[in-house]
């Protein structure tokens, strides 16, 4: 089988609608491609937004920026047009100049060198322009525009001027503003007010401004949609809620993504078009003064033409505008295939003689539609929409208008009822969440402080409530992050906790070690099966403690900051614990470790039950030990990281007991290349690790070939139908009192992951 793609997504925030509609897409698509999504979602670059309360500590978001790799990823969509909207070009172009030297497509705004994926502003805003000046005779147009550094911005104020030359109506500069994008806006309307007096109408270039600025029109006495028409571009999630409803531009971000990560292959081959578009459309509401839909715009952006010919047109519109795009093959959600049916079913309807009849069976196909998710993956105003346009377009096929009023009545009637369940069972959901949050603090002071810290406490619960798989990834002791741009993680991390489907446990430490670029792929994730995940920071203040990653449906996405902000409050809660208790427990740890050493239980608690080889502990306490002798200060040592070729193929194709005799050679061919002196440990699965003092002389190639002369002659005497092989990176080092045996450990893994990648160019295969 052919390794799937590992596509990443970088967006601002997963609680943002217009993002969470732009990771449905990309999701959709990686369905369709078969291809795994990993998520990133920081916030802003740049200014940070009002809407957050911890804002002091907004970088801690922006740190997940950082774990993007060209090992976990092979390709890179940003929301560049959102992450990067409040920042200044050089800062854009340094945010995208530190990604990984893997394909990157830019979303939502253009950046040179770069491909991109874009709106087409100009399509949904002339209509909007139009709209306000053709249909309400607007002629004195104020425009609150983006930064001046942003492209959308540049090119929204550009359109603004161009239909205004279209109407013979003089472009003025004092009837400009320019804002930041966000909902504090109230200054810079205020100014464009103190500038005009007599405006007809304000032009917002996003909805988060428009938002801002019926506060300021309402300080002033001016009532939107009554006074004077407003307008906005994005038909943000709360633009339908504001009073009066906001008339803005769709802009579907899901349709975007879905586009965009559709050609993912295409981009890494370099053969895709460089710079795509997807068309943008007004959306008629009151803050312009309309009261009622225009239904023939409607009816032509639906193709009800097509009704006559297939359908298909008919069809496939509707699907785009409900869900955000259209997949032409593959498996359908429920809601799809109850939509498809029932639009199938109005066609029938329509061209039906005996409407009477017809309508029986329309009535069957709608009641199938209201028992399926579909409020969770669309919005009401859109479905009442299409119910318009189709009662507006079935009065022209029947003379019996009454029986089209009844049932397209009854119809809208049944949607608001149902329209309320997704927000009760989001309540319900809520309510099961936190409450599970709740008993994990509970279960966490309830813990005797002499035990290990049981980390299964944290993900408690979180498989019951619909997380199908939660991993918990902690630094080894609490890492500072003080927002500086040359910040990066640290190499390794402790996968600490997981829960899914198998239960939720604590790992044990010889299991925890991990590379961080292996939080999407490890033993403990299966590879049989695609997924999409998402990681998030777990930190206090400048404390970063590490990382959760959650797989979960999209109708949890909402709850994900929830999570992982209670479980970084739980974290801290642990440490503060055991710093209370550091004095006691370092008495009884220091008694226990004598104890240890001095009997058989030390023995076991740091060996290897398969190889015989010092475990992760063992490994680590013994080295440390001689690193930290002041007798080998300035002594020249060596730290060998291995890693054994094609276990998953030997377990696979010969069984366990022929994975566990590799693993058991392996461990002998590493004693008879390195002396009784030196320190040898299985650091876990199949890595393996040595780590010994040397002359200044020592040649790190003279060790590796005498690793191979010795692999060769074992392999000779196994007589195995596979090979016995390993993979190693040397790194050599001079002992003081300063060495760090992590850092010293992750050097001779880069090399070793070097040495794999020689081995993959020369056309080997060995275990990813």
């Amino acid at each position: 089988m052919e390794r799937r793609l590992n596509i990443g997504l970088l967006i601002d925030d997963i609680d943002n609608f217009f993002s969470s509609q732009a990771v449905r897409g990309a999701e959709q698509a990686c369905k369709a491609l078969d291809a795994n999504l990993y998520i990133f979602p920081g916030h802003y670059i740049g200014q940070t937004d009002s809407r957050y309360a911890d804002k002091n500590y907004d970088y801690q978001y922006n740190s997940i920026f950082k774990l993007p790799s060209k090992r976990n990823v092979d390709i890179i969509y940003i929301l560049h047009g959102i992450i990067c909207s409040r920042a200044e070009l050089e800062m854009q172009r340094a945010f995208l100049d530190a990604m990984p030297d893997v394909p990157v497509v830019c979303l939502f705004n253009v950046s040179e060198g770069y491909n991109s994926v874009t709106f087409n502003n100009k399509s949904g805003f002339v209509e909007l322009l139009n709209h306000l000046i053709e249909d309400h005779d607007a002629k004195d147009i104020g425009f609150v525009s983006g930064p001046v550094t942003n492209i959308d911005a540049a090119e929204r104020l550009k359109i603004y001027r161009e239909v205004l030359e279209a109407h013979n109506i003089p472009y003025d500069e004092k009837k400009v503003v320019y804002g930041a994008f966000t909902v504090r806006s109230e200054g810079v309307v205020d100014e464009l007010l103190d500038k005009n007096e007599k405006l007809d109408s304000i032009v917002f270039a996003n909805d988060s401004m428009a938002a801002g600025g019926y506060r300021a029109l309402r300080r002033r006495g001016i009532e939107p949609g009554k006074d004077i028409k407003i307008t906005g571009f994005d038909d943000d999630a709360f633009a339908v809620a504001l009073e009066p409803p906001l008339t803005t531009v769709e802009a579907s971000s899901a349709q975007l993504t879905f586009k965009a990560v559709l050609n993912a292959e295409n981009y890494i081959n370099g053969t895709a078009v460089k710079d795509l578009s997807v068309d943008t459309h007004l959306v008629q509401r009151q803050s312009c003064g309309c009261r009622d839909l225009n239904s023939d715009k409607l009816c032509e952006r639906f193709k009800f033409d097509g009704i006559g010919s297939g359908n298909v047109e008919f069809i496939e519109s509707i699907r785009e505008y409900l869900f955000g795009f259209y997949i032409a093959s593959g498996k359908l959600s429920d809601a799809e295939e109850k939509v498809i049916e029932f639009l199938r079913e109005y066609a029938e309807f329509v061209k039906a003689p005996d409407k009477q009849k017809a309508v029986t069976s329309l009535n069957e196909q709608f009641d199938k539609i209201i028992l399926t998710d579909l409020f969770s993956i669309t919005s009401a105003e859109r479905i009442f929409n299409v119910l318009q346009a189709m009662q507006y377009k079935a009065l022209e096929s029947t003379q019996d208008i009454d029986l089209i009023y009844r049932t397209f009545t009854s119809y809208t009637r049944r949607m608001a009822f149902f329209s309320v369940t997704p927000i009760n069972s989001s309540m319900q959901r809520n309510e099961r969440i936190q409450g599970e949050l709740n008993r994990q603090a509970g279960d966490i002071y309830l813990t005797d402080a002499d035990q290990t810290v049981p980390y299964e406490y944290l993900l408690g619960g979180l498989y019951e409530v619909g997380f199908k798989r939660s991993l918990l990834y902690l630094f080894n002791g609490k890492v500072k992050n003080y927002g500086e741009c040359d910040w990066t993680p640290p190499a390794s991390l402790l996968l600490k906790a997981i829960s899914d489907d198998h239960g939720t446990r604590t790992l044990p430490e010889e299991q925890q070690l991990l590379r961080i670029e292996r939080l999407f792929q490890n033993e403990f994730i299966p590879d049989d099966e695609r997924h999409t995940m998402i990681i998030q920071p777990l930190f206090s203040a400048n404390d970063i403690y590490g990382y959760i990653v959650n797989e979960a449906s999209p109708n949890l996405y909402p709850n994900l900051s929830t999570v992982a902000v209670r479980l970084a409050d739980n974290l801290r809660s642990i440490y503060m614990i055991e710093d209370h208790n550091k004095a006691k427990q370092s008495f009884k740890n220091s008694l226990e470790r004598f104890m240890r050493e001095n009997t058989v239980l030390e023995e076991q608690a740091t060996k290897d039950e398969l190889t015989g080889l010092y475990n992760r502990r063992g490994f680590i306490n013994n080295t440390e030990k001689k690193i930290n002798d002041p007798f080998n200060n300035d002594k020249v040592a060596i730290i060998c990281y291995a890693d054994m070729d094609n276990l998953k193929m030997v377990n696979d194709k010969f069984g366990h007991d022929d994975g566990d005799f590799a693993l058991t050679t392996v461990a002998h061919i590493l004693k008879d290349s390195f002396r009784d002196t030196d320190v040898i440990g299985r650091f876990g699965g199949d890595e393996f690790i040595t780590f010994a003092i040397t002359g200044n002389d020592i040649n790190t190639d003279n060790v590796k070939n005498r690793i191979e002369t010795i692999t060769k002659k074992y392999n000779e005497e196994a007589q195995k139908p596979y090979p016995i092989e390993m993979s190693t990176g040397i790194y050599k080092f001079t002992l003081n009192g300063k060495i760090d045996i992590y850092d010293v450990i992750n050097r001779a893994d880069e090399l070793l992951y070097e040495e794999k990648l020689r081995k993959k160019e020369q056309g080997k295969k060995f275990r990813e």
